[in-house]
């Protein structure tokens, strides 16, 4: 797809943020040591959590002029206070500034709306565009058919790049779809489109059939792949549990004196292969919370207490859950678990929803760090479509970009 290059134009600010940085420091006579190396890694890394780098977004513009400021401030004042320099102040001044002067640039050159036309219902037209999280694909004309237009010439005459149809359309005009690929135009199917461009799957649009001849799910089936999410899930688990034991201490302490019950709260939960496990978390509700018996969390949830919604926020109310991903009962990435009194009725509505417990349940996972927190049917069908996606795509890489993206959503406040 032709909205891969922005991950060229990150490699290729990577390097030109290095030069300068490099270029920098021997302008100004401090020779490139280890922690200057540590210290080009830590801007990288801010921008990146900023959504710096995403060469796509044109809403707020000077949003990462103010925000990148912030860390370069810190850094400044951070090394003046070990190395007592004044030059630190401008140097980091001036990498600020053309580091936010090449990023304008580039983004003049990456920014490509792609012309498109949709080819089916108003209805599914309208959840593309309402669920789509780029600004790449623009569709300018919406048919229920051809409706009798010559469909080449107005590719032509509209510079049309590329074109999404409902599969069962497609069937009775092949030759049509066939000559506009040829043609260089771009044709997808809606589960295409799903796929490529949101990062989820389709799962109305979809059947047995495609599972059968679709590529990926490897992690179905490759053991050495297994091995390895097995060994960094433990490794993972070790390292942030010895270094939130702190945090985890603090609440254990703060839980039981805010509301009268039990730290811990367990809950059974269902997990690889549909076999049920006991979930551990801190209690962020009361302790009548299911007096009324199970039902969903909703926004505002009078059930939740003052600090529970701070742990939500912060996602340390899922802490404890490390004993499970060191008893092999959960992954570190992976669909959220649900409960089996849901899940009976998930799996009445939703196709191909018993395919979440193909895989070990996670602490966080693709859903949970592209969908807001939902606590409906609907919300459980887009959550669906995500976690299929990981599972076709699952790669350690993977698993470290959405590492990634859930400290974003922690640090930023973005979760609930």
């Amino acid at each position: 797809m032709k909205t891969n290059h922005v991950i060229y134009f990150n490699i290729i600010y990577l390097v030109i943020l290095y030069s300068l940085f490099y270029i920098g420091n021997a302008f100004f006579g401090t020779p490139m040591k280890s922690y200057s190396y540590v210290t080009f890694l830590m801007v990288y890394f801010y921008y990146y959590l900023i959504d710096f780098l995403t060469f796509e977004n044109p809403v707020e513009r000077y949003r990462p002029w103010i925000t990148s400021s912030g860390i370069h401030i810190a850094l400044s004042v951070l090394l003046w206070s070990f190395s007592k320099s004044r030059l630190l102040f401008f140097k980091f001044f001036i990498f600020w500034f053309f580091s936010n002067i090449v990023i304008e640039i580039m983004v003049k050159f990456a920014k490509h709306e792609i012309k498109a036309i949709f080819i089916g219902k108003q209805e599914d037209l309208e959840r593309c565009l309402s669920e789509r999280k780029n600004i790449f694909f623009n569709f300018i004309k919406r048919l229920d058919n051809f409706d009798g237009i010559n469909i080449f010439k107005y590719a032509e005459e509209n510079n049309i790049e590329a074109v999404v149809v409902k599969e069962k359309i497609s069937n009775f005009h092949q030759k049509e779809f066939l000559q506009l690929k040829l043609r260089g135009i771009e044709v997808l199917f809606i589960w295409q489109y799903k796929e490529e461009i949101e990062k989820k799957i389709d799962v109305k649009n979809i059947s047995d059939k495609w599972f059968l001849h679709s590529s990926g799910f490897t992690i179905l089936s490759d053991s050495f792949e297994k091995k390895i999410k097995k060994i960094a899930d433990m490794v993972t688990a070790i390292l942030i549990g010895v270094f939130t034991l702190p945090i985890m201490l603090i609440s254990a302490i703060i839980i039981k004196l805010e509301s009268p019950g039990p730290i811990f709260y367990c809950q059974n939960r269902v997990g690889l292969g549909g076999e049920e496990f006991k979930l551990i978390k801190f209690r962020s509700m009361k302790p009548d919370a299911e007096k009324d018996g199970p039902q969903w969390s909703s926004k505002n949830d009078s059930r939740i207490t003052r600090y529970g919604a701070f742990m939500r926020k912060s996602r340390i109310d899922e802490l404890p859950q490390l004993w499970n991903v060191l008893k092999g009962e959960m992954s570190f990435i992976g669909p959220r678990p649900e409960r089996g009194v849901f899940i009976k009725h998930l799996e009445k509505e939703l196709p191909y929803y018993n395919m979440r417990h193909l895989v070990k349940p996670g602490i966080t996972g693709w859903a949970q760090v592209m969908y807001p927190y939902g606590a409906s049917v609907e919300d459980s069908l887009r959550k669906l479509e995500y976690d299929l996606y990981y599972i076709k795509h699952q790669r350690i890489t993977f698993d470290i970009l959405i590492f990634f993206k859930t400290i974003n959503i922690i640090l930023f406040g973005k979760g609930r």
